[in-house]
């Protein structure tokens, strides 16, 4: 077990050293940004999540993780025996649910030149296919690991936004968000320290 939580973690490392391609192919999402502006970065490298300091940098990324939590909880909900990973699993479908909805509408009350995708970029789509092809006896941890690293790059891509990002809704609406996603972070930890 020990093993596989070891290659998961350096696979995961991988996983997020490399470029993040939330927005250059049109794979998985059926939102795209308008205008030349946006169009321009969609070309460019995205920045670390600690470094995103822009709405048409964030908006994406922020609503690929919230994909990303929605859709491998529901794959945790279908595949996991644990009851302490259903109960986490229904709330990160709950809660990203509803910042996947205060998103959307913070980005419209905003009336900036950018749009929320729908769905997964290529990294998170891999990391699905992964999760959905891990043993049942190694989901679990898996599935954990995996919500692990998320919240991380959820908090810091959370907190740099709410203290460097342009000010208006799309701001405040991280910074409400922020505290929801520490106390996830939390629900974590403990299921890792209890599995």
């Amino acid at each position: 077990m020990k093993r596989t939580l070891l290659s998961l973690t350096a696979a995961l490392s991988l996983a997020v050293a490399a470029p993040a391609l939330a927005q250059s192919s049109n794979n998985g999402t059926t939102g795209k940004a308008v205008g030349t502006s946006a169009m321009q970065n969609d070309a460019a490298p995205k920045p670390a999540p600690q470094n995103v300091k822009t709405a048409a940098n964030f908006v994406p990324m922020a609503a690929v993780s919230n994909s990303f939590e929605i859709e491998s909880s529901n794959l945790a909900l279908q595949k996991s025996k644990s009851q302490a990973v259903h109960d986490f699993a229904k709330t990160m479908v709950n809660d990203h649910s509803a910042a996947g909805d205060k998103l959307k509408a913070a980005v419209k009350q905003s009336k900036m030149d950018v749009a929320v995708p729908n769905g997964l970029d290529a990294r998170h789509k891999q990391m699905l296919n992964d999760l959905q092809a891990a043993p049942s006896d190694s989901f679990d941890a898996k599935y954990i690991q995996m919500q692990s690293k998320a919240h991380d790059e959820a908090v810091a891509l959370f907190t740099a936004y709410s203290k460097n990002g342009e000010k208006g809704p799309i701001r405040e609406f991280a910074t409400k968000t922020l505290p929801t996603l520490k106390q996830h972070k939390q629900m974590v930890q403990k299921l890792q320290n209890n599995s």
